[in-house]
């Protein structure tokens, strides 16, 4: 009997005495599991020890899913389609292209990836590889389009900490689940956060695309090193270079004072109009690095919602990445745009926003 692996793939998989449960389905031990190509028959005993392995580092910590788990064992990649978005958009040749981007960032030597355990023990060596791909993929599909920005982005090291529990976060001083450390100048999130958002029919959250990018907005361009935080990505500064795209940078602005302005018309209570709502949470309005990371990881989520609210804005970020998300996605991830709206319709005043416009500041 065959099975469905694009319905199975983003289900929790439990280990009890004698069998595997997968969504609502229970396998015995010495059970196959009969999937189409490219994955073929995969034997319910090797999930078993797959799954025993993330068991035992994370102290079961971290909610097992079979898309990974059927990646450890067999190393094909078609398995990780779920994790991203873009591979819906692809036909194959591009989508093997994809993947050989995925697998050069995971062996790149400057993509430093590390999984730490509790005291700050490194448990890198027991990291499944499926991990190692989810993260680099995740790159891959932000510069899927942009080999030269990915190149010059890769030309120093790039740091990326993952916890195997929540305690190991907090013990190496991390925050609120994850965050982009500026000191470290690195990535820092636990485990489970990487897997959160893909337990339905279709990609969610992402905090780890949210700390990417605030990741991209300290990174200078023009070097290749880690800077300060302008609220600016890769190629919206003159000072990028070669790299900076005047067309993006225009419509950028344009779009954030969009925003802005319907931020304040919010904030002053002067409007209730449906039209004049910003897109993202009040979360985002509090500086200029939080609306940057809030925005791109939208645009990689709610592509058509966004497009549809702010054209300049949305443009400036197709600019930049070469490609339109809208083409992978049918439906938006809702949380967001539910979560967004029904702040502004609950009544409550927005705090006051701390965002600056590029050009007010001399960056033109």
């Amino acid at each position: 009997m065959k099975n469905s692996f694009h319905r199975l793939r983003n289900q929790s998989v439990r280990i009890h005495d004698h069998h595997l449960e997968i969504g609502n389905t229970s396998f015995p031990f010495d059970d196959q599991l009969n999937f189409d190509d490219p994955l073929g028959t995969i034997s319910v005993q090797s999930i078993l020890e797959a799954a025993e392995g993330f068991v035992g580092f994370t102290h079961d910590n971290c909610p097992l899913q079979l898309g990974v788990l059927a990646f450890t064992v067999t190393g094909k990649y078609r398995a990780l389609d779920l994790y991203f978005p873009i591979t819906q958009m692809l036909d194959e040749p591009e989508i093997d292209r994809f993947y050989q981007l995925a697998q050069s960032i995971a062996a790149h030597s400057h993509f430093d990836l590390q999984l730490l355990g509790e005291h700050r023990a490194n448990l890198s060596a027991q990291m499944p590889p499926g991990i190692r791909q989810v993260v680099a993929g995740q790159i891959a599909e932000v510069f899927f389009q942009r080999g030269e920005l990915l190149e010059r982005f890769l030309s120093t090291p790039r740091h990326i900490r993952l916890y195997a529990t929540p305690k190991a976060f907090e013990q190496d001083d991390g925050a609120a689940g994850g965050d982009y450390d500026p000191q470290r100048e690195s990535i820092q999130l636990v485990l489970a956060r990487l897997f959160e958002g893909f337990f339905g029919e279709t990609a969610g959250v992402c905090p780890f695309l949210h700390e990417f990018g605030h990741m991209l907005d300290h990174f200078d361009a023009a070097t290749g090193r880690m800077g300060r935080s302008e609220g600016l990505l890769p190629g919206l500064s003159p000072r990028d270079g070669s790299l900076f795209n005047p067309r993006a940078n225009a419509l950028f602005i344009k779009g954030k004072r969009l925003e802005l302005e319907r931020y304040l018309a919010r904030h002053q209570g002067f409007s209730k109009a449906t039209s004049s709502l910003p897109i993202g949470h009040p979360y985002v309005f509090q500086n200029d690095g939080e609306f940057i990371a809030g925005y791109f990881e939208m645009f990689f989520r709610n592509p058509n919602y966004f497009a549809s609210q702010n054209q300049e804005l949305y443009a400036a970020f197709v600019e930049l990445f070469g490609y339109d998300p809208r083409n992978a996605w049918k439906q938006d991830f809702p949380f967001y745009i539910e979560q967004n709206r029904s702040f502004y319709f609950s009544g409550q005043r927005p705090r006051p926003p701390h965002l600056t416009i590029p050009n007010d500041r001399g960056v033109t």
